[in-house]
């Protein structure tokens, strides 16, 4: 019974003592997350910001009048839209196709 005493009472204070280091593990997971969300916070507010701004400059009639011009090339009363051909370059290489057999390409290649 002596013997058996000791040992009962470091099974305990080992309980104990695990115990207690889960529970400050935990709470400085929990520090970090609530410094995780703060951060998280911080920017999904200047997100909304940006987007607030944004949405006001899109309700502007100057962004309608741009976008018309631009995207539907709508124009205003006595205005005429020209569209210009593409531009082609001015000097077109030719194109020479290698029509050797790949096994002296790779001759070439490494030696």
């Amino acid at each position: 019974m002596k013997k058996l005493l000791p040992i009962i009472a470091i099974i305990i204070l080992l309980i104990v003592i695990k115990n207690n280091a889960s529970s400050i593990f935990r709470t400085l997971e929990d520090e970090n997350t609530a410094e995780n969300l703060k951060e998280k916070l911080v920017s999904e507010q200047k997100k909304n910001r940006f987007l607030k701004e944004h949405l006001f400059y899109v309700k502007t009639n100057q962004f309608v009048e741009e976008e018309a011009r631009e995207k539907l090339l709508m124009s205003r009363p006595g205005e005429y839209v020209v569209i210009a051909p593409s531009a082609r370059p001015l000097n077109q290489e030719k194109i020479e196709i290698d029509t050797r057999p790949n096994w002296k390409k790779w001759r070439n290649l490494f030696f």
